[in-house]
């Protein structure tokens, strides 16, 4: 894969999401590949097909994004990487509310995944029959605390949590945990906050574990897939 067919592929993937994209020249674009709109949200990523090389995703990276989105009159920034972050760059990208995706060239739904009746099986279908059905439930962990669901939509979950506090988690985060429940079987908290900087990762857990399919693990904590669908 090109950088521009990784600039395709984000394109892609916020298409998806239900937003408009243009993709930006080559050259002259001030650091944005792609601009994504969707009602009066205009979002400014930047692509870095890192994959499988030495560079990381650092500060310097999510400070010049953060000046132009501002430059381009943007509601929002993010970075879409198929790399590593370092953490400074999580630090800088949480102070500056910057999102950080992680997103590969498997990162779209599995077409190849049947369930036990032969349909097809994939993030899409799970969001829709299993998650969206949440909107007005109050979840609760196993220590007590709750996760009251407030709204669920195509852009993500809006939770109130036990100390009262609101927010809201964007559905890319559930995509590539589900999609690496497919890939691997499993997944943990840590490696969620690794691709999540806003540190929601004991929520996503909580609220992916009403699947049936979906099995919640304690050592380490996380999910793993029940059976092959």
């Amino acid at each position: 894969m090109t950088p521009r067919q990784f600039e395709e592929l984000v394109a892609k993937y916020y298409r998806s999401l239900g937003y408009k994209t243009q993709i930006t020249p080559m050259s002259g674009d001030y650091g944005v590949d792609v601009f994504a709109t969707k009602d009066l949200e205009r979002i400014a990523i930047q692509a870095k097909m890192y994959g499988g090389t030495s560079r990381k995703i650092n500060r310097e990276m999510v400070m010049a994004l953060h000046g132009a989105k501002d430059y381009f009159d943007c509601t929002n920034a993010v970075i879409v990487t198929d790399g590593e972050i370092l953490s400074d760059a999580k630090e800088v990208a949480d102070k500056l509310k910057i999102s950080l995706i992680y997103l590969d060239g498997q990162i779209r739904t599995s077409p190849d995944t049947k369930n036990t009746k032969g349909n097809e099986y994939n993030f899409d279908v799970i969001w829709e029959k299993y998650i969206m059905p949440l909107q007005g439930k109050t979840l609760t962990r196993a220590n007590g605390d709750t996760n009251k669901i407030v709204k669920v939509d195509w852009g993500g979950i809006e939770r109130i949590t036990s100390n009262g506090n609101k927010s809201k988690i964007k559905i890319e985060i559930f995509r590539q945990a589900v999609n690496q429940l497919f890939r691997t079987g499993k997944i943990t908290r840590e490696e969620i906050n690794l691709d999540y900087s806003k540190r929601a990762s004991s929520g996503i857990v909580l609220i992916l574990s009403q699947v049936p399919d979906f099995v919640l693990t304690s050592n380490p904590i996380g999910l793993r897939l029940k059976s092959k669908l």
